[in-house]
């Protein structure tokens, strides 16, 4: 399998644990849970942003860049993105 996708699965894994190890750290609303999943894909957009910018550099450094820059925004898309399932669903069983 490719780095990327095992990149990927990590960071979805990790975002899974974040949200069953700490269900505080859930958004109350779901205006919310809109706010964190937008601000989860502008940090996405910076980071990849970021890893253009720096595309060149030793693979070493590069790598390191990847791991303390992107895989963190990564992660947080994620568990924004669970985070906003989350919210849409009690919102479409509240109504029932």
């Amino acid at each position: 399998m490719s780095f990327t996708l095992m990149l990927t699965l990590g960071a979805g894994l990790l975002a899974l644990w974040l949200d069953t190890r700490f269900p505080g750290w859930r958004p109350k609303t779901a205006a919310q849970g809109l706010a964190h999943a937008a601000v989860g894909v502008l940090s996405n957009l910076g980071a990849a942003g970021l890893l253009a910018l720096i595309y060149g550099i030793p693979q070493w450094a590069w790598m390191t860049v990847l791991l303390t820059v992107f895989l963190p925004s990564l992660v947080y898309a994620l568990l924004a993105g669970l985070w906003m399932l989350r919210a849409l669903a009690n919102l479409t069983f509240a109504g029932r």
